[in-house]
């Protein structure tokens, strides 16, 4: 289902990209508005790359993002942790990062967190969580968070069967919401066949 007539959220122009001590990648023009989309590709070509452009966390080497990016959820799932993040219980840790966002919701929380499994460990410091769990943690936070754009890099990863169930159950409750002028974008190496995506981007 296709909703490119839709006003876009975010969109690329000309863009060039890529981390600093990277290689320079190129992406052709796209718009994304509002619903549940996909950016596909292969290994290397760039996904995790683009979302931190789209983010605001790595600047362009050229080209532009349009957008308004002050409304945005993005927790980078691979980047280490500093020492205070570390020691911080999730349940901190969540709390502070609902503060910016004015449609946070609490109850949405508590719900994926019960969904992920989460709920009896909310009371440890983050260096006590699983890979895995973490990046269930960073999920949950960011569906509950209400931005405007929401931006999950391979959701999939180091999860149990029963949890890639729940992000992809989760991810189709987004597709119903096109509405509220939500953004979801997604990352991942397949089209991941149980998520009915509004468009499929392939990068690379």
């Amino acid at each position: 289902m296709s909703h490119a007539d839709s006003k876009p959220i975010i969109a690329v122009e000309d863009l060039h990209f890529g981390f600093p001590s990277g290689p320079e990648l190129v992406c052709q023009d796209h718009a994304w508005g509002a619903g549940l989309h996909l950016i596909q590709g292969d290994e290397g070509v760039g996904k995790t790359a683009l979302l931190c452009t789209l983010a605001g966390d790595v600047r362009p080497i050229a080209g532009r993002v349009l957008g308004n990016a002050r409304d945005v959820f993005w927790q980078h799932p691979r980047a280490e942790l500093n020492e205070a993040e570390r020691q911080m219980t999730c349940s901190d840790w969540v709390a502070q990062r609902a503060k910016p966002f004015a449609h946070w919701s609490a109850a949405d929380f508590d719900r994926h967190a019960a969904g992920f499994g989460l709920s009896e460990h909310m009371h440890k410091p983050l260096l006590a969580l699983s890979t895995g769990s973490l990046r269930k943690l960073w999920m949950a936070t960011a569906w509950a968070s209400g931005a405007a754009l929401v931006l999950i890099d391979e959701p999939l990863a180091a999860l149990d069967k029963g949890s890639m169930r729940y992000v992809e159950t989760t991810l189709n409750e987004f597709g119903l919401l096109r509405q509220h002028a939500r953004c979801v974008i997604v990352t991942h190496w397949d089209a991941m066949q149980h998520v009915d995506w509004d468009d499929v981007f392939t990068l690379g």
